[in-house]
């Protein structure tokens, strides 16, 4: 592998994570960004009053050209990692998400049990969906696994195995759902400005 010089190399080899086949974790986790952002059910049932403007129009059709990114990252209601927000005055709800995975089949070292975990935390003081009448977190729930179940978005088919509700003790109500996919143990490696490679014997052998 070529040795990095300079700042802007090292830069560019770490944005390339995001792209590269390398790493379940960061590709899903992207994958699941595209698919919430993209989801208009969601973004709704997420009711964030001050981003009603970049998701409906003023005649009350979809605005697809609103900037839904602002309901993801550090300040947003989507979240690519656990969050648990303290008690506040204000009124959010989050949709929080992980990728892990700790088991792999039996005899079979080419393949793991990946688990993609979504944290759906509901403020209790806004905890029914108005013009639904469906509790806020079941209905999120709800389009998350319309979304996730049974679907090929991460290229094989993710199913669900967990769906449990629960209440924090800072007046959030929770709901926690978990998809599961057997995918690939990590058998392939890209060095910076290379090539991918299959790096398992086993696999090439077959």
């Amino acid at each position: 592998m070529a040795e990095i010089k300079t700042k802007q190399e090292l830069l560019d080899k770490l944005r390339a994570y995001a792209s590269t086949p390398d790493d379940e974790n960061i590709r899903y986790k992207n994958t699941i960004k595209n698919t919430l952002l993209s989801c208009p059910e969601l973004l709704y049932a997420l009711h964030e009053a001050d981003l009603d403007s970049e998701l409906f129009n003023s005649d009350g059709t979809i605005n697809y050209d609103g900037e839904w990114d602002l309901y993801f990252g550090e300040t947003g209601n989507i979240r690519p990692y656990l969050y648990i927000p303290e008690t506040q005055d204000t009124i959010k709800h989050y949709v929080c998400y992980q990728v892990s995975f700790h088991e792999i089949p039996r005899y079979n070292d080419i393949e793991k049990y990946t688990q993609i975990t979504f944290t759906i935390l509901v403020n209790g003081k806004d905890a029914m969906d108005k013009m639904t009448g469906i509790p806020r977190h079941d209905l999120i729930s709800s389009i998350i696994r319309e979304k996730i179940n049974w679907s090929n978005v991460f290229g094989m088919q993710a199913k669900l195995v967990s769906n449990k509700e629960a209440i924090s003790d800072n007046n959030y109500i929770l709901r926690t759902m978990i998809f599961e996919l057997l995918d690939l143990n990590g058998i392939v490696r890209t060095p910076y400005n290379g090539e991918t490679q299959i790096i398992n014997n086993d696999f090439l052998g077959r």
